[in-house]
């Protein structure tokens, strides 16, 4: 039987959703099971009610598992049917919550971070505040911010409608092609620029602190128990950074790509025959960005395991 081109492409685009969807399902369902897991231990060995970390690590499993739950079924069913049948309400709250999610994500990072670097540089003062009741009204008011003064994704949103029998039958539901430079530039900027620059300059101050402090901190660690603590200190911050790179690298990818969509290069350089390509350019960043999400538990077991340990 002859191959024809249309029948290829129905083919390889047949191939390409099953794909996708099956890797999306795989990276939800060990994302959701991690994240509870991490939840679960968090609450019922209390782990949020002497420790700040804890506090924050918590919050960031439940962002990741929220936002698995909301953007995982979204893409896996998108790249499987074109036309979208539950209505413009349905399809515009996923994207809302999935924007509130990434927001309450980064900026939980970037209270992480600013904590460390105040419990490090300014330890003599902080430390009064440094309990759990301060981290859960600071993650309340991260979820109260993401939620509210979320940048406005209806912009961001295309809905591609048509009217049947006096019923409004939205076809697409996506992210919009054709939205303006700036408002992807503001996107960029808030959900990732912003939060890694305040990651950044916490963990220079960090830095330079310890480099020319360090003498003096190993001066004061004669103790075992004062040993501890500072290798205790040492884990967490370990964690943190690794936290922080699987997060700027996992997202870069699919924020530049939104970028280059919205100046319009990517439609003005790519022509119809690497169309294919850009798809699987498109899988790959929106599968990095789920598979953050996925990989946070495992960060904190192997980078923290005091977080599972009875203690």
């Amino acid at each position: 039987m002859p191959f024809s081109i249309e029948n290829g492409t129905t083919d390889y685009t047949n191939i390409v959703s099953i794909a996708t969807a099956s890797v999306l399902c795989f990276t939800c369902i060990c994302g959701v099971l991690g994240n509870t897991i991490v939840i679960g231990v968090g609450i019922l060995k209390r782990k949020y009610q002497n420790n700040v970390t804890n506090c924050y690590i918590i919050n960031l499993a439940i962002t990741d598992l929220l936002f698995l739950l909301v953007s995982v079924p979204l893409t896996t069913y998108l790249s499987m049917q074109k036309a979208w049948i539950f209505g413009e309400f349905l399809c515009k709250i996923p994207f809302y919550f999935a924007y509130v999610l990434l927001q309450a994500t980064c900026y939980t990072l970037a209270a992480m971070s600013i904590d460390r670097y105040l419990t490090i540089v300014h330890e003599g003062w902080y430390r009064r505040y440094r309990k759990p009741k301060y981290a859960l009204i600071i993650c309340i008011l991260i979820w109260t911010v993401s939620s509210v003064f979320m940048f406005p994704y209806d912009y961001l949103l295309h809905r591609d409608n048509e009217t049947i029998n006096q019923s409004l039958v939205i076809l697409e539901c996506t992210v919009n092609d054709n939205a303006s430079f700036l408002s992807c530039l503001s996107t960029f900027g808030f959900y990732y620029v912003l939060p890694l620059l305040i990651i950044i300059l916490c963990y220079s101050r960090v830095s330079s602190y310890i480099r020319y402090h360090g003498i003096k901190i190993l001066t004061h660690l004669s103790g075992r128990t004062s040993q501890v603590i500072y290798l205790r200190g040492r884990r967490v911050q370990r964690m943190l950074l690794g936290l922080i790179l699987a997060f700027a690298l996992c997202w870069l990818p699919i924020h530049v790509l939104e970028l280059l969509n919205c100046s319009q290069i990517l439609s003005n350089t790519i022509d119809s025959k690497h169309i294919h390509f850009l798809t699987i350019i498109r899988i790959i960043a929106h599968g990095l960005s789920y598979f953050n999400s996925c990989l946070n538990p495992f960060l904190y077991a192997i980078l923290n395991k005091s977080y599972f340990s009875s203690r």
